[in-house]
């Protein structure tokens, strides 16, 4: 399935994502705007620095983590590709409101494999 994302109106910096058809209660990962979004691109092969623009590997944060490295990928012909840049510019940089109660690293783990199932396969 495509990335979905939910603003909170009264905390614009907060997005929510997935990538299952899920409403935003049941949504638990944020976009990390403290990080860098990280383009990917093609010119023969993937690679970071030259080429067309083939998709991003968009940070994202447990709601009760502080910053657990967690990326996603997003293609160039998915849904919000081409909104995710201009979110960068807007909020790169600031800082989350949201933070819920610490939880067991696992459970963050599971969270990451039920909200992201394309992505946590084994390579």
């Amino acid at each position: 399935m495509s990335i979905q994302l939910f603003g909170l109106h009264d905390r614009p910096h907060n997005i929510a994502v997935t990538k299952i058809d899920v409403p935003l209660e049941d949504c638990v990962f944020l976009l990390d705007f403290s990080r860098p979004l990280e383009k990917f691109r093609w010119f023969g092969v993937f690679n970071k620095w030259v080429g067309i623009t083939a998709g991003f590997l968009v940070p994202i944060v447990h709601q009760s983590g502080e910053s657990d490295g967690f990326k996603i990928s997003v293609s160039s012909g998915e849904p919000y590709f081409i909104e995710l840049p201009k979110l960068w510019k807007q909020h790169h940089g600031s800082k989350r409101t949201m933070v819920t109660p610490q939880i067991n690293q696992l459970e963050i783990i599971a969270d990451f494999g039920r909200h992201f199932p394309s992505e946590a396969t084994i390579r």
